[in-house]
């Protein structure tokens, strides 16, 4: 709460003060002063009490619109597990399956009995395009210099950092090696494979993840080293100032795998992407444009979050790329074609690239003796959401039984928090005034105690909503709802659930257990229809408590509380009625305390001028005494 000014001053200091007083009279000048000023003290402090008790009132609004919006999040809120305007909130049936080939969720229009499913033969699946099976996304990690012009100037002590799956080790070339393979390029294959099998603990070459392939050293068919590592990443890193792995004709960083966060223009796809990766494309009729600054993370995020209705993957253990279906069942549910570029060819999904395309099919069971075929496999069968998670030989049986006793709880808890909520309301409506105990000033306080001060503020809040309109009509309609509303001649009252009595401030109460539980097993329809119409109980409610507590909006447009108190953190926090009159207030509490010091100044002139006049008679009288005195002699 915005606090504008909650201290009220004792004002028994002067505010203006021109002089020292009293010395010529003897009298207490500042007593005088503040004595003859008293009225206009006493108004100044009214005012700082009218702040005090409009802070009050306003603290008293806000802990009601605090507990509307409570009970209305709990019972009333399309979020709550108890809310009472829902009709699953009234599904009482309890289901369960003989397996766990399916699961099962009842709705509205369940009820009581039993369905058979006499086999599930297919689940639906969705069309799926994959790489070719021979291929993978990635380029070669292949460096594009001779091994024999390596060896040549190959020195003892260069090294080259290998990343597998992030787990680093520093390969050093060192005299015994360097001598062999000069001796013998041939070798070089072996010894290289040699170090690296070293380096990460591998004592079988079934169990290396890392292969050296050169061939034909020193031949005319020479071939360029590549290093692979199927189903893992391995990277490649210089080594401080070395040129070991440009030497052999790798770049710093270079990678068996792509990046997805690499610019389109700078991947080491196996398939270059024309254009530097410029494209556009459709997929199921929705247009994509890329730019060769793109990431491979950006296309994929807009593909997969667009209206086509497919997901793009890529796995860095196969090293492919797919694209999925979002609906299950068959038929052609992914159609791609490109229009500039060759992003989709690149990646491996397009029919020219020799992709794998999987259709997607629907799904097949049988329902108490009947043959269904689904593209989903989720579907309702006689108001039970069923949903197939696997097949099924054998017959699977969906049991519904009607449980509602299960309500008996949570709606003696919606009538304890329900009387809680008017209790609230009505014992501020009806609070008693205690007229004696004013607003304490800072002065006053100083002389208590804080149990004093405590008990003391408890009397003076006493009653300050007493009467209030505002709080009389929730009151009045929440009571008139409760106790008047019914739907089809249905009630609360229908119910067993009934006013406690005009003493008992409009609570309600359960008067009668087996009436309440009769009901919930023989009027489930009827009782879920008095929450849960458009006409109905929960409505009704929720409309009386947002017209008290709603918050957004322009100021005049907001709940009844809101203009009068607002709400914390909210714009109404300084937008609402009784800040408007504290704001007012204060204005002409500096009004009043202008006018003060100027009557204080005013006095204080006046006796200052009353000092002077006794003095220069003090000082006129002293020079008649010295006369007299000398007229003697």
């Amino acid at each position: 709460m915005t606090s504008i000014n909650s201290s009220i001053s004792s004002l028994s200091n002067l505010t203006a003060k021109t002089g020292i007083g009293g010395l010529v009279s003897g009298m207490d000048i500042d007593e005088l002063v503040e004595n003859l000023t008293q009225r206009s003290r006493e108004k100044i402090i009214k005012q700082q009490q009218n702040i005090q008790k409009l802070e009050w009132k306003q603290t008293a609004y806000r802990s009601v619109t605090t507990a509307l919006k409570e009970f209305q999040s709990k019972y009333l809120d399309v979020l709550s597990s108890t809310n009472l305007r829902s009709t699953s909130f009234f599904n009482t049936l309890d289901i369960s399956s003989s397996s766990e080939a399916i699961t099962a969720a009842s709705t509205a229009n369940a009820s009581e009995g039993s369905i058979t499913i006499d086999y599930i033969e297919r689940l639906a699946t969705q069309q799926k395009i994959t790489m070719a099976d021979d291929a993978v996304a990635s380029k070669t990690l292949t460096g594009t210099k001779t091994v024999t012009d390596f060896i040549a100037g190959l020195q003892a002590g260069e090294s080259i950092n290998f990343n597998l799956d992030g787990k680093v080790k520093l390969i050093t070339f060192d005299s015994g090696f360097v001598s062999g393979v000069t001796a013998d390029p041939s070798t070089f294959e072996n010894r290289f494979q040699a170090l690296i099998d070293d380096a990460f603990g591998i004592k079988s070459p079934a169990d290396r993840i890392i292969t050296v392939d050169v061939g034909g050293i020193g031949s005319p068919d020479e071939s360029l080293l590549t290093l692979t590592a199927p189903g893992s990443r391995l990277t490649l890193y210089s080594v401080g100032e070395s040129t070991t792995l440009d030497d052999l004709g790798f770049i710093n960083g270079q990678s068996n795998k792509i990046t997805l966060n690499t610019a389109l223009k700078d991947l080491s796809l196996a398939t270059k992407p024309e254009d530097g990766g410029n494209c556009s494309f459709k997929i199921n009729g929705t247009d994509f444009t890329f730019s060769d600054t793109d990431t491979l993370t950006t296309v994929m995020q807009k593909i997969n979050s667009s209206d086509a209705g497919v997901t793009l993957s890529y796995s860095s253990i196969t090293d492919r790329f797919t694209m999925t279906a979002d609906e299950s069942g068959a038929g052609d549910n992914i159609n791609i074609s490109e229009i500039s570029g060759n992003l989709m060819t690149a990646l491996g999904l397009t029919e020219s690239t020799g992709a794998k395309i999987t259709d997607g099919v629907n799904a097949v069971l049988s329902v108490n003796g009947q043959q269904i075929i689904r593209s989903s496999n989720n579907l309702e069968i006689d108001g039970i959401k069923v949903t197939l998670n696997d097949t099924a030989e054998e017959a699977i049986t969906i049991t519904m039984k009607d449980d509602a006793s299960s309500l008996m709880d949570p709606i003696k808890k919606f009538v304890e928090d329900y009387n809680s909520m008017v209790d609230l309301v009505n014992g501020l409506i009806k609070e008693a005034i205690e007229r004696d105990y004013k607003p304490l000033s800072d002065a006053q306080k100083k002389e208590m105690t804080e149990s004093e001060i405590k008990a003391w503020e408890e009397k003076a809040k006493s009653g300050v909503l007493r009467g209030d309109p505002i709080l009389r009509s929730i009151s009045d309609k929440l009571q008139s709802v409760v106790t008047g509303l019914s739907v089809n001649g249905f009630s609360l009252y229908s119910m067993g659930i009934s006013s406690k009595g005009y003493t008992e401030n409009g609570k309600i109460e359960i008067k009668n257990d087996a009436k309440l539980k009769e009901a919930l097993e023989t009027k489930s329809a009827e009782i879920r229809t008095l929450f849960t119409s458009k006409d109905g109980l929960g409505n009704a409610l929720n409309d009386i408590i947002t017209s008290a507590v709603k918050t957004s909006g322009e100021k005049g447009s907001r709940g009844s509380l809101v203009e009068a108190a607002g709400v914390d953190s909210t714009m109404s926090d300084q937008e609402n009625n009784i800040y408007e009159q504290i704001k007012r207030i204060n204005k002409s509490i500096v009004s009043l305390q202008d006018r003060l010091t100027n009557e204080e100044s005013r006095l204080w002139n006046k006796f200052a001028a009353m000092e002077a006049a006794l003095q220069q008679l003090n000082v006129q009288s002293s020079i008649l005494t010295q006369f007299s005195g000398n007229s003697g002699y």
